[in-house]
């Protein structure tokens, strides 16, 4: 072969590798996921799904967080409701909806947990990530203040030899199952009165329909000392009612805390996931005091975990209401 010929050969080496990478770049940049990738998120309003009707608790905590999360996003937090099924319609919905991080949900134990252990539901808990929780609920004993019961152990001995009736707010719930795995661990047998609502479970108390009440919001009854509490819960006291004892400090096993997190699709893009995880995290630090004065005033207590820490919570949850469900039998 010839000079000319060898310096055309390799020219044209030259050129085809030259052409091969700049049509391959071409490619990789004109694509969907190349582009969505250099979009700023996020760049226009974010649907938050609320699982309860206007109005309601889960509309309230909506509202408080979903505020301070569009200021330091720098866009709107729309509430869109979808009420029903216990906060289930507004999971599924959300387990739906596009991963591009502006669909948002309320999710709780009552909506993500307890339904999948049931196995009542086309989604699962591990389908969503949590940005962080932000506050729990507890389940308190309340008794009202006229109750001849000073203490959990007088309630307990007084429970094995009389019939007693306990309120909650309604069956295959965190109150439900905490009634039922005291009753297995004190050997007694509470009659189990379901209702829909704590709001409803409190009036039957002080009505003197019920004699007990299971229940996670009775707080400003407490306050104007229509009820007190024998016992709560929860894994450790609460720093907000630190005289309180648990049922473990009691001698009885029972905790089974119920958390509440703003949460986000698993298969959002990593980019995004970490925007929202971060944001909420600033939400927490530059708003705690004003969120947890404002959940204060709806009986929740604040409680505020990073993403990574709220993923555990939520497993620990699976996990122990799992256990509770199989071994005193419960669910349908």
């Amino acid at each position: 072969m010839d000079k000319e010929s060898r310096k055309e050969k390799g020219g044209n080496s030259v050129h085809s590798v030259f052409w091969g990478v700049s049509i391959f770049w071409l490619m990789i940049l004109s694509s969907p996921l190349a582009w969505a990738a250099e979009e700023p998120f996020p760049d226009k309003p974010i649907n938050l799904i609320v699982s309860m009707a206007p109005g309601g608790v889960m509309d309230t905590h909506a509202q408080i967080l979903g505020e301070r999360l569009g200021k330091v996003l720098g866009q709107p937090i729309l509430r869109l409701h979808k009420p029903g099924a216990g906060g289930r319609l507004a999971a599924s919905f959300a387990a739906r909806a596009k991963a591009d991080g502006y669909t948002l949900f309320t999710g709780t134990s009552s909506n993500l947990i307890i339904p999948v252990v049931l196995k009542k539901v086309d989604y699962n808990w591990e389908d969503f990530i949590p940005l962080g929780i932000y506050c729990k609920g507890i389940i308190h004993l309340y008794v009202r203040t006229d109750a001849p019961w000073k203490t959990l152990a007088d309630f307990v001995a007084d429970a094995k030899n009389r019939q007693i009736k306990a309120g909650t707010f309604g069956k295959n719930t965190t109150s439900d199952y905490v009634l039922e795995a005291f009753n297995k661990e004190a050997g007694i047998k509470l009659i189990n009165v379901p209702y829909k609502s704590c709001s409803e479970t409190v009036t039957a108390l002080l009505g003197g329909n019920i004699d007990v009440d299971f229940c996670s919001s009775s707080m400003g009854q407490m306050a104007a000392g229509a009820v007190r509490i024998l016992a709560i819960a929860d894994y450790e006291r609460s720093k907000y009612l630190p005289e309180v004892r648990t049922f473990k400090d009691w001698g009885y096993p029972v905790a089974l805390p119920m958390w509440y997190s703003l949460f986000v699709q698993k298969d959002t893009p990593p980019k995004v996931l970490d925007i929202l995880t971060r944001a909420m995290q600033e939400v927490y630090k530059n708003y705690g005091k004003e969120i947890q004065d404002a959940l204060m005033r709806v009986d929740a207590y604040a409680h505020f975990l990073d993403s990574q820490q709220s993923i555990q919570a939520f497993r620990q949850d699976y996990e122990v209401t799992s256990k509770l469900v199989k071994e005193l039998g419960l669910g349908e």
